[in-house]
């Protein structure tokens, strides 16, 4: 007996030590550190403070009359309903303050399931009840992968009659678009195992994404903040977000690419907490499938290879800028082997494609949809140079420094400029999810719920809960990157996520904007919102309270007085 007792406190002092030294590492803060996330931080609130601010002034719609051309309109919000709808769920929220308990003995894990399942049945009720075709870009990716799976290559020849072609002057797509070939190349494993009639096996695999992608968040949430109340928090606040669930009828790679994203990053913050480096194994190849899938996720690289760069300073571990450059030679060189592949197997050499400078060029000019969307003048600029990518950029910073001049003139009108551009983007709450499959073909008639959404009462619904929730949850993670620093627990884990957020804000307000491609950041928010929540339930508010109570206190002096 007593040798067993000897080991148990062995094994016990063994564990309390490894965990002493993990909440040390958790805590442990240098100089740098500190100055770059909360630098990194104020950028971040500066950010969203003013899209939770502009989303009680200002919310932009598709005009009807415009509705296939995605023509933006602007309009004035019903500040006083935004209000009074924001007073009503806060004291909604202080009101289950008297139900905390309920969140200590709450089954998480079961939530998590439930979680999963709703949207996962949600997801699968929406894309069967509207069986969207694609079209456009995602037609023209469809069409290179089934035939691939076939042994086609057809498409990636000039002048071959593929989709769309008189658009690119009979060019390949893909000598505009190479990076695009990452998710024909995943598209093309699910045709090859799936059949090539239909893409309901890649839209069915987004909803899949869609429930990780939540789980993942659930999870990077009880990494950060280890709390319970903090988890549940955000599983109600996942279970209210409905966008990337109607947004998986696209048969694109924004979806997939946003899951495989959450869980590099989940991966990654595990290994900032314990220096675990095998952890870096299964983050390396997440981030390389996730940009493979949709290439903007380069955005999370950079945010990676930020922190990796501060962790190295910080804990004095090498393998972490070892890693950042193994992580961005792998990203970059599994795009090219693809490209390479395709171009071995079609016997095309493509072309380099439309680059960054050119979608610069085309993100600060004006578009017939709103402010620095899609206006044709990247691809013109590598059009009328011969797809020559030295002349086209040649021509596009010729452009840039034109409209940076005419900027610099018109300083009103350059704020107009860019303050629509934000509001078209992250103000436009639906994200295009029910947009981007009304506008499609549907092989079978729509059902009640397709029919509601698209033109009856559900969609209206929905449009105005968007609206909301979207208000909400703005506002929340903007206070709780106020909390963060509050509390002092900004760190390269808990700034991992906003830095990605404001990488997309910066890198869609000066390049091509789309509503749809915010979509995929908008739950990178919720973490931090939950955060922000607990620590409101949890406020003492005694300043407030003092104020209150001095307030009572006037009707009984009155009273005192005339008695």
């Amino acid at each position: 007996m007593s040798n067993t007792k000897a080991k148990n406190n062995s094994k016990n002092s063994k564990k309390s030590k490894q965990t002493a030294k993990t909440v040390t590492s958790v805590k442990k803060q240098n100089t740098v550190e500190y100055v770059i996330v909360n630098i990194l931080c104020l950028f971040v609130f500066i950010a969203f403070a003013y899209i939770a601010i502009m989303s009680f002034v200002q919310t932009s719609v598709f005009d009807s009359a415009n509705y296939g051309s995605e023509v933006i309109l602007y309009q004035t919000d019903n500040i006083a309903l935004n209000i009074l709808f924001t007073a009503l769920f806060t004291v909604f929220i202080f009101k289950m303050k008297k139900h905390y308990d309920f969140f200590a003995k709450v089954n998480l894990k079961y939530m998590q399931i439930c979680l999963a399942a709703f949207v996962m049945i949600v997801g699968l009720v929406w894309i069967f009840s509207v069986t969207s075709v694609p079209a456009a870009d995602s037609y023209n990716i469809y069409e290179t992968a089934s035939q691939a799976a076939k042994g086609n290559y057809l498409s990636f020849q000039n002048n071959s009659g593929f989709y769309n072609s008189d658009f690119y002057s009979g060019y390949a797509y893909y000598n505009f678009y190479p990076f695009q070939l990452g998710f024909v190349f995943i598209s093309e494993i699910f045709y090859r195992i799936f059949g090539t009639e239909s893409t309901m096996s890649i839209q069915v695999f987004n909803v899949m994404c869609t429930a990780a992608a939540y789980l993942g968040i659930v999870n990077i949430t009880k990494l950060l903040f280890k709390k319970r109340s903090i988890e549940f928090i955000s599983i109600l606040l996942l279970a209210g977000c409905f966008q990337p669930v109607l947004f998986c009828t696209f048969v694109y790679g924004n979806i997939i690419g946003m899951c495989f994203a959450i869980w590099a990053s989940y991966f990654l913050i595990k290994y900032f907490q314990t220096n675990k480096y095998l952890l870096l194994i299964p983050c390396a190849v997440l981030l390389v499938v996730s940009t493979l899938a949709k290439y903007n996720n380069l955005i999370y690289l950079v945010a990676f290879v930020i922190m990796l760069i501060i962790h190295t300073i910080k804990a004095k571990k090498w393998q972490s800028i070892a890693f950042a450059l193994a992580i961005c030679i792998a990203v970059v060189g599994t795009s090219n082997l693809v490209i390479m592949s395709y171009e071995n197997r079609s016997g095309v050499k493509l072309s380099s494609g439309v680059t960054q400078v050119m979608y610069l060029d085309m993100g600060i000019n004006d578009s017939y949809m709103a402010p620095g969307w899609y206006n044709g003048i990247a691809l013109d600029d590598y059009r009328n140079a011969g797809l020559d990518a030295k002349a086209g950029n040649a021509q596009a910073w010729s452009n840039i420094k034109s409209r940076m001049n005419y900027f610099g003139k018109n300083s009103n009108y350059m704020i107009d400029f860019f303050s629509k551009k934000i509001t078209s983007q992250w103000n436009e709450t639906t994200y295009e999810s029910i947009w981007v499959s009304k506008v499609k073909n549907h092989t079978n008639e729509l059902n009640w719920i397709g029919k509601g959404m698209y033109d009856g009462s559900i969609g209206q619904f929905f449009e105005l809960y968007f609206n909301l929730y979207m208000q909400i949850l703005f506002i929340a993670f903007a206070v709780g990157i106020y909390f963060l620093f509050l509390n002092k627990k900004t760190n390269i884990e808990t700034v991992l996520l906003p830095l990605v957020l404001l990488g997309a804000f910066g890198y869609h307000l000066l390049f091509e904007g789309k509503s749809q491609y915010v979509l995929t950041y908008i739950i990178l928010m919720i973490p931090t919102a939950s955060f922000a929540f607990e620590c409101i339930l949890n406020g003492k508010y005694t300043k407030i309270k003092e104020f209150v109570g001095k307030l009572k206190e006037i009707p009984e002096k009155k009273e005192n007085e005339k008695a």
